[in-house]
């Protein structure tokens, strides 16, 4: 499952010291200049926090989703001083780990067969895989300069009757 998207003002927790001193974690201060989630910024590896004490930084991020060529930063994910960003935006959610569907097998009736493959969370799923078909579908329409299918067709018919008309 994926974690909330972090963003510029998500805070973070900070267990480090100063001396005596405890940091007190604060928001993040710097993210994409060109990304945004929710209207904000999106945050990335690297980029800066407030902190009482030194400033803190992203120390860790997804390993599949890169923000300007930098891992995306998710709540939970682990700052320079050892805290974890406490926010995020939940209508992103950005994860490290998808589902491995295997390739289709062909039947003797030349249709596709079914796969079963388990996913990262041990749940089991059986899918037709039917990429190459949709494919094929794609290719013969263009060829063919017609809708995919019969609604895009019918579609298709009406507007150019009328437009004749």
């Amino acid at each position: 499952m994926g974690k909330p998207a972090a963003r510029i003002s998500d805070h973070h927790t900070c267990p480090d010291k100063t001396g005596k001193i405890p940091h007190v974690g604060g928001p993040i201060v710097a993210g994409s200049p060109n990304v945004f989630i929710g209207g904000l910024p999106a945050a990335r590896v690297g980029d800066m926090m407030m902190c009482i004490g030194p400033p803190d930084s992203i120390a860790k991020g997804s390993a599949s989703v890169f923000i300007n060529g930098k891992p995306a930063a998710r709540m939970g994910d682990k700052t320079s001083h050892n805290g974890v960003i406490v926010g995020g935006d939940g209508s992103v959610l950005i994860g490290d780990a998808g589902i491995v569907i295997p390739p289709a097998t062909t039947s003797s009736d030349g249709g596709s067969s079914e796969s079963e493959s388990s996913g990262s969370d041990g749940r089991s799923s059986s899918t037709p895989i039917i990429i190459p078909q949709q494919m094929a579908a794609i290719h013969s329409a263009a060829e063919r300069a017609q809708g995919i299918c019969q609604v895009c067709q019918d579609t298709e018919n009406q507007e150019a009757d009328s437009n004749a008309n």
